[in-house]
C-alpha cells in the first residue's frame, strides 16, 4: 500500500496518528478521542467494510480525504473519510460520511457486533452541532449546469436517479427539508474533472453533514452528484422528510432498507 493516508484510515499505521487525534464517525455523533480509542474504531470499520484501498483521493487547502466501497448483504456501501494533519504531520482530526442511509443501516448492524459503542444512536439532549471538519467558513462552490442525463447517487436513496428533471426535483425537496446552508470546504478530487463541498444544512435542529461530489462530463456539465452523510441518526431525519414529499414521485425501490414510515431508529 503505497498511500500512507490509506493506511492509517484502516487502522493500519497507529503512528500516522496524534496522541489526541479526533474521530467523528458517518453511525454517531460525538467524536471519540486519543489514539488508541480512535485507531480501534478505525479498525473495526476496516473489517467491516472489508477494503484495502481507496477508490478515490481527495485534495483541499485544510482538509484530504478518501473513498471507500464495500459491498454488504449484496449492496453498494460507500464511506468517504477527511483528515486534518497538526504541525508534525500526524493526522489531527478525522470525519467520516457515508452512504446510502439504508445500506449504512447494514453497515451499522455489523459494526454493533464489533462495538456496540460505535452504532449508538443516541443524539443527546442538545441539538446536535458538529465540532469539524475544518476551522473556518467559505463560499459554496459554482456548480455548473446539470447534463441532461445528470445522475443523482443519493445519501438516502437505494437506487441511483438519472435525469435532470427528476433530479432537479429531488434536490428541490431536499430544500424543504433544511435550512441554513453552510460550506466547510471545497476539495479537488485527484484525476478527475470532479470538486467535492462539505457542507452543514439543519435537519430537525440537528445538523446533518454533507459531502457532495460534483464530476463533470466532456462538455463541462455536471454529470454525477455523489452525496455522503453524517450522522447516521440525523440522515434519519432527512430520509423521512423526502420520503413524504417524494413518495408518490420515487417508487418503493428507491426507499429499500428501514421503513421510511416507521419509528426512526434515534433516542
Amino acid at each position: 500500500m503505497s498511500d500512507p493516508l490509506i493506511g492509517a484510515l484502516l487502522g493500519d499505521d497507529p503512528a500516522a496518528v496524534a496522541e489526541d487525534v479526533s474521530l467523528a464517525t458517518p453511525l454517531t455523533s460525538p467524536r471519540i478521542t486519543g489514539r488508541d480509542a480512535v485507531v480501534a474504531a478505525l479498525g473495526a470499520y476496516a473489517e467491516v467494510m472489508g477494503a484495502t484501498d481507496a477508490d478515490l483521493r481527495l485534495q483541499g487547502e485544510e482538509l484530504e480525504g478518501a473513498v471507500f466501497t464495500t459491498t454488504v448483504d449484496g449492496h453498494t456501501a460507500q464511506v468517504m473519510a477527511l483528515v486534518t494533519h497538526d504541525e508534525a504531520g500526524l493526522i489531527a482530526t478525522i470525519d467520516i460520511y457515508g452512504r446510502p442511509w439504508p445500506y449504512m443501516a447494514l453497515v451499522r448492524d455489523r459494526i454493533a457486533r464489533l462495538d456496540p459503542n460505535l452504532a449508538d444512536p443516541d443524539l443527546g439532549t442538545s441539538p446536535y452541532v458538529p465540532e469539524g471538519p475544518g476551522t473556518s467558513w467559505t463560499d459554496a462552490p459554482v456548480v455548473p449546469p446539470f447534463a441532461d442525463d445528470v445522475t443523482l447517487v443519493s445519501p438516502l436513496l437505494s437506487t441511483e436517479v438519472t435525469g435532470k428533471a427528476i433530479n432537479e426535483r429531488i434536490l428541490a425537496a431536499a430544500s424543504q427539508c433544511y435550512r441554513e446552508q453552510k460550506f466547510r470546504a471545497v476539495l479537488q478530487v485527484e484525476d478527475q474533472p470532479a470538486i467535492a463541498a462539505v457542507v452543514d444544512e439543519v435537519v430537525e435542529g440537528n445538523v446533518l453533514q454533507l459531502v457532495e461530489i460534483f464530476t463533470l462530463n466532456a462538455q463541462s456539465e455536471v454529470s454525477e452528484i455523489r452525496i455522503f452523510s453524517r450522522p447516521w441518526p440525523v440522515t434519519a431525519y432527512f430520509r423521512k422528510c423526502m420520503y413524504e414529499l417524494l413518495k408518490d414521485t420515487l417508487g418503493p425501490e428507491f426507499w429499500q432498507g428501514p421503513d421510511p414510515e416507521g419509528p426512526l431508529p434515534i433516542r
